[in-house]
C-alpha cells in the first residue's frame, strides 16, 4: 500500500515537472520574438506566509511550485540571453485593477476586467501584464508602441 502511494506521488511529480517545462519553454519562446526581450516576474518571497484563506484553498495554494517555475524560467531565459527582472509587491500593486488604456482604477470581479470609464473588457491577468510592460518600458526609456496623435497628420 505504501509503495503504491509513493508511486502515485512520483507520477504526479513527473506530470507537474513536465507541465512546468512546457510552460517555461512557451514563455521563453514568446519572449524571444521581441527585439529587446525581458521577462518580468513578481518577487514571490513570503507569498505563502501572507496567504490565509480556507483550509482547502490553503492546501491547494501551498502545493503550487512558484519558486520552481521561476527558477526554470530564469535558467532557460539565461541560456537564450534573455534578461529576467523581478518586481516587488509594491511595484505590481493594482496592476490588474488599472485600465491599461485609460488608467482608471476600477473594482475587479472574477477573471474579467471591465473599465467603467472607457468600456474596455479584458482578461484581468493580461491587463496586469500590459500595465507592468508599460511601466517597465517607461522606466527603461523605451517609447510606447502606440502611435502618438501629433505624428498622425496627413500631408496634402
Amino acid at each position: 500500500m505504501v509503495g503504491k502511494v509513493k508511486e502515485l506521488k512520483d507520477k504526479e511529480r513527473r506530470k507537474v515537472n513536465q507541465q512546468l517545462h512546457v510552460i517555461t519553454n512557451q514563455i521563453v519562446v514568446y519572449a524571444k520574438q521581441f527585439p529587446k526581450p525581458v521577462i518580468v516576474m513578481e518577487d514571490l518571497n513570503d507569498i505563502r506566509r501572507n496567504f490565509k484563506k480556507s483550509k482547502k484553498l490553503n492546501k491547494r495554494f501551498h502545493s503550487l511550485p512558484f519558486r520552481k517555475l521561476q527558477t526554470m524560467i530564469e535558467y532557460k531565459a539565461n541560456l537564450e540571453g534573455i534578461e529576467v527582472r523581478y518586481l516587488t509587491k509594491k511595484e505590481t500593486r493594482d496592476t490588474s485593477k488599472t485600465c491599461h488604456r485609460c488608467g482608471h482604477v476600477a473594482q475587479v470581479r472574477g477573471r474579467e476586467f471591465r473599465c467603467p470609464k472607457c468600456g474596455l473588457i479584458y482578461n484581468r491577468d493580461l491587463n496586469a501584464c500590459i500595465n507592468i510592460a508599460h511601466a517597465l518600458t517607461r522606466g527603461m526609456g523605451w517609447r510606447s508602441r502606440e502611435p502618438s496623435n501629433k505624428h498622425m497628420c496627413l500631408k496634402t
